[in-house]
């Protein structure tokens, strides 16, 4: 029996563990176990917790049975609690969040839009955007109207009704992609090739004497086989680009006359003579205009400008009187009823297409003075067929596409990133508008008859590519706002909540701490 106990009792390596070695690892096992927690939230207690001492409460009843109205109480009573708990230690993680970093809640609807705008591919604004809907929506009615002013004098002469509508559609074309390159080319890029431009233009000008071709008494045009173009319109573009960027450049020294005359004025003085001798009188007065508007907005002194006025005033006055044909035309819109048939014959017909259309107009196509009776129906007076056909209504709605337009430039020149934008988007608001209001002006006799076209509307090939390509430089412009708008906005976030994080480094670290602050 001895040999048979000792031969069960097991050996000394396999013996079991004491129960009180096993208690001890199996505790440290369950600490090895629990997940490590973050020293700052030692204050706040656990969800789990939370959720067993609600559980402990519920389960644990009294020796004697409650009734069931008591039972409801008191889960509401656990509930409410459990409610006030939670917004409690919610309004608590908001106002540790707020500590943290003090963004703003909202962001302005501005920098909210430039953020959706530069998420798109194309990288347009919303300013962007109008302006290229609106410059397609004066086209579009532009487009209407030519067909409808131009049909019977484009049968008569060339034997189609299509021949204007088709030659715009091509130019229009044309001008489409000036605008998409004007878009996406960087003004700055632009603005640093303005002379090279100028001088193009100035040797185009120069060449249209010699081989410019002749209507209606002036040379303005060169024909390239089936193209004409018109060098004064891609001057006055060029001249405006030239004066942005150099008076840009000396803003605060416009004191001096050097500064004023050379080379800008003295370029534009050029430009404009060479435009003079085709004669073109009103794209020479929109040049001009342009350049002593870019001046007036670069900070010139208002004694230099009245003096540049009162010499380009008296010079224009020069010109105009000096032939007899000249100062008839200009005197003509004070008194057109003394030379019905000479001079007030454009203006005396003009008013009667406006006057016929009243509010709602004879309907569109039915215009009367369109044949025969105005001349040059489709370009120069295609604001009085409007008025004839559409009537006051149609009239007012190119005023508001016009104002639309000069908002919507405003605009982008009030958003631009930097000085040279906002003067060049201002300075192309303003030509347009000067050329429009010069259009409406004479088609309603209140300014003397220039023959300039009305933008975007009236045909002309080279004044609706130049248009379109000064509109491409305004989307331009909104464009590099809206890219550099977002940047700007995350970079003072960023900066803000590093300066905020260097202050509590600060202010945590001891007294003559030589550790520097972190840079992002």
């Amino acid at each position: 029996m001895g040999r048979e106990a000792a031969a069960r009792k097991p050996s000394g390596k396999g013996k079991r563990p004491p129960p009180a070695l096993l208690e001890a690892r199996r505790r440290q096992g369950e600490e090895r176990a629990k997940p490590e927690k973050d020293p700052r939230d030692k204050s706040r207690p656990s969800q789990q917790k939370k959720a067993a001492r609600v559980a402990g409460r519920a389960q644990a009843s009294p020796s004697r049975k409650q009734s069931p109205a008591r039972q409801t109480a008191a889960k509401k009573d656990l509930l409410t609690e459990g409610l006030r708990r939670n917004k409690s230690a919610a309004r608590k993680t908001q106002t540790d969040s707020r500590k943290v970093v003090d963004f703003p809640k909202r962001i302005p609807d501005r920098k909210r839009a430039t953020a959706l705008a530069v998420a798109t591919k194309s990288g347009l604004s919303g300013t962007g955007y109008w302006i290229l809907g609106v410059s397609l929506l004066m086209f579009l009615y532009g487009m209407v109207m030519i067909f409808s002013a131009s049909s019977g004098s484009a049968f008569r002469v060339y034997g189609s009704s299509y021949y204007f509508l088709l030659r715009q559609a091509i130019w229009f074309g044309v001008g489409l992609i000036g605008l998409i390159c004007m878009a996406y080319l960087d003004y700055h890029h632009l603005s640093e090739i303005s002379p090279v431009l100028v001088g193009v233009a100035i040797a185009a000008l120069a060449a249209v004497p010699f081989f410019g071709s002749q209507a209606y008494g002036s040379t303005r045009s060169i024909t390239l086989g089936p193209l004409v173009i018109q060098p004064s319109e891609f001057a006055k573009m060029s001249l405006l680009i030239l004066a942005v960027y150099v008076y840009n450049k000396r803003r605060g020294k416009l004191d001096e006359w050097k500064e004023i005359v050379m080379p800008v004025l003295l370029v534009s003085g050029l430009a404009c003579a060479l435009i003079l001798v085709e004669p073109d009188l009103g794209t020479m007065l929109i040049a001009a205009i342009s350049v002593f508007i870019v001046l007036f907005l670069a900070g010139a002194p208002l004694r230099k400008l009245a003096v540049l006025a009162v010499s380009g005033a008296g010079l224009t006055a020069l010109f105009i009187f000096s032939s007899p044909y000249r100062k008839a035309r200009f005197l003509a819109f004070l008194h057109p009823w003394e030379a019905p048939r000479e001079g007030g014959f454009h203006i005396i017909q003009s008013m009667v297409a406006l006057g016929s259309g009243s509010v709602t107009g004879l309907g569109l196509g039915m215009s009367r003075q369109k044949f025969f009776y105005l001349p040059n129906a489709h370009t120069d007076f295609i604001f009085s067929i409007i008025g004839e056909e559409i009537g006051l209504i149609g009239t007012v709605a190119v005023l508001g596409l016009f104002a639309s337009f000069l908002i919507l430039g405003l605009r982008a020149a009030r958003r631009a990133p930097d000085g040279l934008g906002k003067l060049l988007a201002t300075s192309i608001t303003c030509m347009i508008m000067i050329q429009a209001l010069i259009n409406m002006g004479a088609a309603t006799g209140a300014l003397p008859i220039t023959g300039v076209t009305l933008p975007f509307i009236s045909y002309g090939g080279s004044s609706l590519v130049i248009c379109m390509c000064l509109a491409g430089i305004l989307i331009n412009v909104s464009r590099q706002e809206a890219e550099t708008g977002v940047s700007n906005d995350r970079r003072k976030k960023r900066e803000r909540g590093d300066m905020r994080g260097r202050n509590r480094g600060a202010l945590a670290s001891p007294a003559g701490s030589r550790r520097r602050a972190p840079i992002a």
